[in-house]
């Protein structure tokens, strides 16, 4: 399971970033889209060979009824990477908000399809999940504001300006707290579950409040990618 989830995020991420690449009629101004515009073919390859073990592992491995969520799954980030490469936005923070449902989805996903019964305690943790997925991305789209504006990328920032994405931000801030807050109090969610939302909470408030720091040598971009990674030394804790 765990080989086709980190195949697929890994896919779906990289493909973003060649389309994006692509998209740019010259020497990208960003690390990333410079490196994918370089080693796109390279890249390509790779990204195939990953997929197809992806897709092995799933069709082999994984029970039927994940296999049909994940195609329905896969369904919407095509229709999200046609979109995306159409350069249409229905809604100025589209971008931000879908990979973080498709990220969100594909974590939860095997989840939801083998459980009988959906929690209220299983809600809250996706939700939680999107709200910091959500974060991060428009945290990304505020520091590559600049880069984004050379490349004529699709960005929430670019559309909306620096302060009413900030809102959007603090909004969601304020949201992740009040479902940290439901989550200790009324629902009884594992401590260490909220532990690991906490410090990537933490983690993502920091770089907002510490913008300046952070924006240097895409510093938020290590960072805030780094946070996620937090989830899996809860996995690996209980696997020792």
């Amino acid at each position: 399971m765990f080989i086709s989830l980190g195949t697929a995020v890994w896919v779906i991420y990289t493909l973003d970033h060649l389309l994006d690449a692509h998209s740019i009629q010259h020497t990208a101004h960003t690390f990333r889209h410079a490196f994918h515009q370089k080693y796109k073919k390279t890249i390509g390859a790779v990204c195939l060979i990953v997929g197809v073990i992806g897709l092995a592992n799933t069709f082999l491995f994984l029970p039927d009824v994940i296999i049909k969520n994940g195609v329905l799954l896969s369904l919407i980030v095509l229709l999200y990477l046609g979109i995306i490469n159409l350069k249409i936005l229905p809604f100025p923070t589209f971008k931000e908000f879908t990979v973080a449902f498709i990220y969100t989805a594909g974590i939860t996903l095997p989840i939801f399809s083998l459980i009988e019964e959906i929690s209220l305690s299983f809600v809250a943790q996706t939700l939680i999940f999107f709200v910091l997925a959500s974060i991060n991305l428009l945290e990304f789209a505020l520091f590559d504001f600049e880069t984004d504006t050379k490349d004529e990328q699709l960005s929430g920032t670019r559309i909306l300006g620096h302060q009413r994405l900030k809102f959007r931000i603090q909004v969601l801030i304020i949201l992740y707290i009040l479902l940290m807050m439901a989550s200790f109090y009324f629902l009884g969610m594992d401590y260490l579950v909220l532990f690991t939302f906490l410090l990537m909470g933490a983690s993502l408030i920091l770089i907002y409040i510490k913008a300046d720091f952070f924006s240097k040598d895409e510093y938020f971009r290590i960072f805030g990618d780094f946070v996620f990674l937090f989830p899996g030394l809860y996995l690996l804790y209980f696997q020792l």
